[in-house]
């Protein structure tokens, strides 16, 4: 199983350089997951890129598990990109 976020779906579209890790390591998984909050940001981004028919036929076409955001989920999320996303120390 694996979530996918929107750097990783742009990168893609974009043919960016980590493009290709991008896609290895959505292709070695099963569940590929999408919340509906990154699927949203995912689709403005793209729209603002002239990108969005791409993007969405790539959550189409690799059956994208879409997941609900709840406020418990949220709360998590935050933490975890606090601790690990861009820009932040590598965790202890």
């Amino acid at each position: 199983m694996i979530a996918v976020d929107t750097s990783a779906l742009m990168a893609i579209v974009l043919d960016e350089p980590q493009a290709a890790a991008c896609i290895d390591a959505i292709a070695a998984e099963e569940r590929i997951l999408i919340s509906a909050g990154t699927m949203v940001e995912s689709l403005i981004v793209a729209a603002r890129r002239n990108v969005r028919d791409e993007v969405t036929g790539l959550i189409e076409g690799l059956g994208f598990e879409v997941v609900p955001v709840t406020s418990m989920s949220a709360h998590e999320i935050a933490n975890a990109y606090e601790r690990w996303g861009r820009g932040a120390s590598t965790p202890d």
